[in-house]
């Protein structure tokens, strides 16, 4: 079988959980042939991930490189410009529009004719020569002010207009034929499905690990970018996500938590099935040894969405009762998170943890940072379905966690296979640290409990099982049988677009 896995700013050009199952499906599927597509930022990025054999082609296309095609020449070009401006103008018509009349529907028609123009002519050059601005102007006016909004600027238009079109235009860029298409994310790699499934017919499955469209409400509510831009960029993603969801033969989610935003966001029931994530037992063997000092481990990248804001916050009052306890950062910093290193950092002087906070830099594998603490932390306001937590718990160590995503999911409701606090609330995390860092017998019993779960529930030969299955049922035309986690989604409330970016904590999941 042929399948197009494509991806966005993860595999195969940085390490962490996502490139983490990327590599997991394409070794442990070798039957299989994969084309990988990654969505990259400029065109810098150089791969870090070695392809196994079975990768038989690999793409980068960069968001913000240049288009994949000349012009064609044409003597009808005006025409096929005004006929970009007339789809874009129905899709940021049901963006910001209401909700009545079919948005949904509209803006997978006129992604579809976007689609066939790029056949026809190529979208980017259209779309830089006369793009959504006047569209974005247009609608905003008919819909926002009629409202009660103040107009939206041409300054404001022209941004979020450049945010979308470059977008749009990945369409031009044409996959070939295979027999699957697996998007490891909503949004523009999901948009580059789509448009093989308008041109060929393939059957989409899409794999969440964060919920896109959450992690972008939360990702530009702290942006520097005027509310209209917000505003304007979270509608459009919204009906992208929504045409998604309605139009995947299969919903594949990594945790419940992501499966009821799917719900929310128009996939059918019976198109959704849970694949959690899994690990070897035999890679992740129990640990036996800890530090001598009492310690605190954190694996991931330095990233917003981890918020170490709160993980530091808590173990500034670790110290205060466990004087000599450390806390060990093991993890990358991405290039465009330079600034947020450097916050965090000062955070540490400000609060007189600087001695004792150790920035340990890139590590070969998690492990290395779950056996060097006493307990491994995990303080994100976003997840999917965490490896971290998956591989801390498959190597008995116990763990603190925020409870964002998937992550109650990994834990049994009495944690006894590790704690749960609620998202940025670092008094709480920093109480659950100090009981283990202050009880051995509970961190051994934990750890020994979390193990067992993780063998019960978290093995990689559990999950790539799944995912042949549903590759399988995908080319045939069929859906995956239902399972027993299927069945306990519970009906949800219409998602209804944020009127501000003054985002309920409820609505992304980050009250208690």
């Amino acid at each position: 079988m042929k399948i197009s896995l494509i991806t966005e700013g993860t595999y195969p050009v940085v390490t962490g959980g996502v490139s983490t199952w990327c590599n997991q499906l394409l070794s442990g599927i070798p039957e299989h042939d994969f084309h990988v597509v990654a969505l990259t930022g400029s065109g810098a990025d150089k791969p870090v991930w070695e392809v196994p054999p079975n990768v038989r082609s690999l793409r980068l296309i960069p968001v913000w490189g240049p288009s994949a095609s000349p012009l064609r020449p044409t003597l009808q070009r005006r025409r096929w410009i005004e006929s970009t401006q007339y789809e874009l103008t129905r899709v940021w018509d049901a963006a910001l529009g209401s909700d009545q009349h079919d948005p949904v529907g509209r803006t997978a028609s006129a992604l579809q004719h976007l689609v066939g123009i790029s056949d026809r002519v190529g979208l980017a050059h259209s779309l830089a020569t006369r793009g959504s601005v006047a569209p974005i102007i247009a609608a905003w006016t008919r819909h926002m002010v009629s409202a009660g909004e103040p107009p939206i600027s041409v300054a404001d238009a022209v941004m979020a207009a450049g945010i979308v079109d470059r977008a749009l235009a990945l369409v031009d860029h044409r996959l070939g034929k295979v027999d699957v298409v697996h998007a490891s994310s909503n949004g523009p790699s999901s948009l580059l499905a789509l448009a093989q499934s308008w041109r060929h017919g393939t059957p989409i499955l899409l794999t969440e690990h964060g919920v896109y469209l959450r992690e972008r409400y939360l990702a530009l509510y702290g942006a520097n970018l005027s509310w209209p831009v917000r505003r304007a960029v979270t509608a459009f993603l919204r009906r992208l996500c929504q045409v998604v969801n309605v139009q995947a033969h299969m919903v594949l989610p990594v945790n419940q938590f992501n499966a009821r935003w799917e719900r929310r966001l128009g996939a059918l029931p019976e198109r959704i099935h849970t694949i959690p994530n899994g690990v070897d037992p035999g890679t992740f063997l129990p640990v036996t040894t800890e530090p001598d000092k009492p310690t605190i481990s954190f694996v991931g990248r330095v990233d917003p969405l981890k918020d170490l804001e709160t993980l530091i916050s808590a173990f500034s009052l670790v110290r205060n009762r466990v004087p000599d306890a450390q806390l060990r950062i093991f993890g990358p910093t991405p290039a465009e998170n330079g600034s947020y290193k450097e916050l965090l950092v000062a955070l540490t002087h400000t609060l007189g943890v600087a001695d004792a906070v150790h920035w340990e830099g890139p590590s070969k594998g998690s492990r290395p940072a779950i056996e060097a603490g006493h307990v491994v932390a995990l303080s994100s306001v976003s997840e999917g379905l965490p490896f971290t937590l998956i591989e801390a718990m498959m190597c008995g160590r116990a763990t603190v966690n925020t409870d964002v995503g998937g992550v109650g999911e990994c834990l049994d409701e009495e944690q006894e296979t590790g704690m749960l606090v609620a998202a940025r609330d670092y008094v709480a995390f920093a109480d659950a640290c100090v009981s283990l860092l202050s009880d051995p017998q509970l961190r051994a019993s934990m750890g020994a409990a979390a193990r067992q779960r993780a063998l019960a529930e978290f093995t990689l030969e559990r999950c790539l099982t799944r995912y042949r299955e549903a590759y399988a049922a995908a080319r045939s035309g069929r859906l995956l049988a239902p399972t027993q986690s299927a069945a306990v989604l519970v009906p949800p409330a219409p998602l209804a677009a944020p009127s501000s970016f003054r985002v309920d904590a409820a609505e992304l999941g980050l009250s208690a």
